[in-house]
């Protein structure tokens, strides 16, 4: 499980922490934030610092209206000292006495990596903002305890007892009719990405009691329900919500459309089809990949773990691995690129940068190895599977 974390540069670009300037420290934005404080009365000279050796924590945001040093401006660097002394995320500033923050402090913090936020806004204040951190905080706790869930849903059998249980925890009004989208990242997932695909979904009134976004590991999963699709098809659903400002943020994903399941609440089944069908969507020139569209993908994912499946699938490409790995060739390679180019040797040569009298001489090796001729339609029919399923197998739900 990838545990997102809230930091400080998520905060400088969420919008209800608008008016927050980086003044300094700008190496430390990638600082965590795990809760807030607030620097007020422990560098009071009147309480000899009392308070300094019990107060702030790491990963803590500290806020502060500098009201201490008031009649002290002085002892504003001996305070962020100890911040960074005691791995604080940063120190927020709302400056309402208008203290001098002098050139040695900022120089400071820049050296230090210790983030210097100003707040330039009258409407933040401390108790909001406060609130805002720890909202932030407890939905990024529901990402990682959804993603728990989903992975449960995935493990466990369709008819398992406790399935019906974990789909009320993902959303209690799911409705009879279920279908998914998938949207996978090949760059790590940010809370900050989660967020825009959310108020995106908002704003198209896609987020209804009925419809839910969550995280699942690299990727954003969008499950939609109704209590009667009618007639509709995957594409036009999927269409329908790419149409809404959603297709703006998902053309850098690769998306998954699952098959739509009728009167049955196969959230599981829902969940992996979409999660299989954006491993195939290589090509981003076309918007999605549908389920219903892999062919004899459809079949093999579910089953591509069983043991006879397996079984099938080394009893053909062993062979060949292990001349490969005996001799420094690559027939793999070769016989991969010949099933993608459905047979097509000239292709092949191409995709290979080969000369197809090259590409032939390997399948003869290939052919050789197996005690067959894979240019017959049956033995080319029992390598093209067989390498289908490997490929199935290394997709990760």
């Amino acid at each position: 499980m990838i545990l997102l974390k809230l930091t400080i540069a998520e905060i400088l670009h969420y919008p209800e922490f608008s008016g927050f300037t980086l003044i300094a420290g700008a190496k430390g934005i990638s600082n965590q934030i795990t809760s807030c404080g607030i620097l007020d009365y422990e560098y009071d000279r009147t309480l000899k610092k009392k308070y300094t050796k019990l107060s702030f924590i790491p990963n803590q945001l500290i806020l502060s209206s500098l009201q201490y040093a008031k009649e002290d401006p002085g002892c504003l660097i001996d305070a962020i000292r100890l911040l960074h002394h005691r791995n604080c995320s940063g120190l927020v500033i709302k400056n309402v006495y208008s203290l001098p923050l002098s050139s040695h402090i900022l120089r400071f913090a820049d050296s230090a990596g210790f983030p210097i936020i100003l707040i330039k806004s009258s409407e933040q204040y401390f108790e909001k903002i406060i609130i805002n951190i720890y909202k932030r905080l407890q939905s990024l706790h529901d990402f990682d305890k959804f993603e728990h869930i989903i992975s449960r849903i995935i493990a466990l059998p369709e008819h398992d007892e406790h399935q019906k249980e974990l789909q009320l925890e993902v959303n209690p009004c799911l409705q009879p009719d279920i279908f998914c989208m998938y949207f996978r990242s090949d760059a790590p997932l940010t809370a900050n990405d989660y967020m825009k695909m959310e108020y995106a979904a908002k704003y198209a009134g896609l987020l209804t009691s009925y419809n839910t976004l969550l995280r699942y590991k690299n990727g954003l999963l969008y499950i939609h329900s109704s209590h009667n699709f009618k007639n509709a098809r995957p594409d036009e659903l999927a269409q329908q919500i790419l149409d809404t400002p959603v297709g703006a943020l998902a053309i850098s994903y690769h998306m998954g459309v699952s098959s739509i399941h009728y009167r049955e609440r196969k959230i599981k089944l829902c969940i992996e089809e979409a999660i299989y069908s954006s491993y195939f969507h290589t090509d981003l020139s076309h918007p999605y990949q549908l389920y219903d569209a892999l062919g004899i993908y459809s079949i093999l994912l579910p089953y591509c773990h069983e043991p006879a499946m397996q079984h099938f699938t080394s009893s053909i490409l062993n062979p060949i691995r292990d001349y490969d790995s005996e001799n420094h060739t690559s027939l793999m390679e070769t016989a991969l690129s010949f099933i993608q180019c459905r047979g097509n040797i000239n292709r092949t040569a191409e995709v290979l940068g080969q000369h197809k009298n090259t590409i032939r001489y390997r399948l003869k090796q290939i052919s050789h190895l197996l005690s067959c001729d894979i240019l017959q339609p049956e033995s080319y029919e029992k390598l093209s599977v067989a390498l289908k399923i490997a490929q199935c197998y290394k997709i990760e739900l």
